[in-house]
């Protein structure tokens, strides 16, 4: 598994989990601003980014041990997951609180706690096209275009319509058809992995630390209010001047929002 780390070994423990078909270098504006304040960890998850292709399915267990392997001997850290990945550092944190310092949820997706499994259109979709990739045209397609559809799904969730990556690593990453049948599986779970989050949710409590909702935009959604709510002492923030990629439209919003969960869970 792919895991780069900046910042001085003996400092706090950040780790930053992506999105969707997210990649290590959609975090480098947020890690510059946290690397003098804590070691920062960033990782691919398996088949994803930089990572080694991966056979096994991308269920919501498996995100926990994949986040655990992540912080190896580390005793503790402040998780940060970005949309799908905010179920893995949830699901996590329930599973191993001791193991937790703070959970910052940077614009999670719109399901509201309690609703059970979803219906999810891109997840049909995507269970089809996962037939398609592995072969022939799909394969071709993904080595000849991947970074185009990379590209066009980063500038539609920016607010400046802008995908800050070089391009000369988007290219290697999002052209390999490995990584695009991998984005694929993880869409394709993403139902069973809400309704797994909400049976956990039933019999794990969170830990008590900080937690804290980033919402991206100029309104507040119910979804992410009742999310925040899941703890008495969580917080639902408004990240104006972002849309769905806040690490990269407001990467100095991610970095307060950390700061402010180090300093908090210092206090406690």
């Amino acid at each position: 598994m792919h895991v780069t780390s900046a910042g001085l070994a003996t400092d706090p423990v950040v780790v930053l989990s992506s999105g969707l078909g997210g990649a290590w270098f959609d975090w480098s504006a947020t890690v510059a601003l946290l690397a003098g304040h804590a070691r920062v960890v960033v990782f691919d998850r398996p088949g994803t980014g930089d990572s080694d292709p991966t056979s096994a399915d991308p269920t919501l267990a498996r995100e926990v041990e994949v986040l655990e392997a992540v912080l190896g001997d580390a005793p503790d850290a402040v998780l940060v997951g970005h949309s799908m990945a905010t179920m893995h550092v949830e699901a996590f944190a329930r599973l191993h609180p001791d193991r937790v310092r703070a959970l910052v949820l940077l614009d999670p997706d719109p399901e509201s706690p309690g609703a059970g499994r979803p219906f999810d259109l891109s997840a049909v979709v995507a269970r089809w096209l996962q037939r398609l990739v592995p072969r022939g045209a799909g394969a071709a397609f993904v080595r000849r275009h991947g970074h185009l559809v990379r590209r066009w799904a980063v500038e539609g969730a920016t607010l400046a319509r802008f995908d800050p990556a070089p391009e000369a690593l988007v290219k290697d990453v999002y052209r390999r058809p490995h990584v695009a049948r991998a984005v694929l599986a993880e869409l394709a779970a993403y139902p069973d992995q809400v309704a797994d989050l909400d049976d956990l949710r039933a019999t794990h409590p969170l830990p008590e630390v900080p937690f804290d909702v980033l919402t991206a935009g100029r309104r507040l959604w119910p979804e992410h209010a009742a999310l925040a709510r899941l703890a008495p002492w969580g917080r639902n923030v408004l990240v104006p001047g972002s849309r769905h990629m806040i690490p990269v439209d407001r990467p100095d919003a991610v970095a307060m929002a950390v700061r402010d969960a180090l300093r908090a869970s210092r206090a406690a």
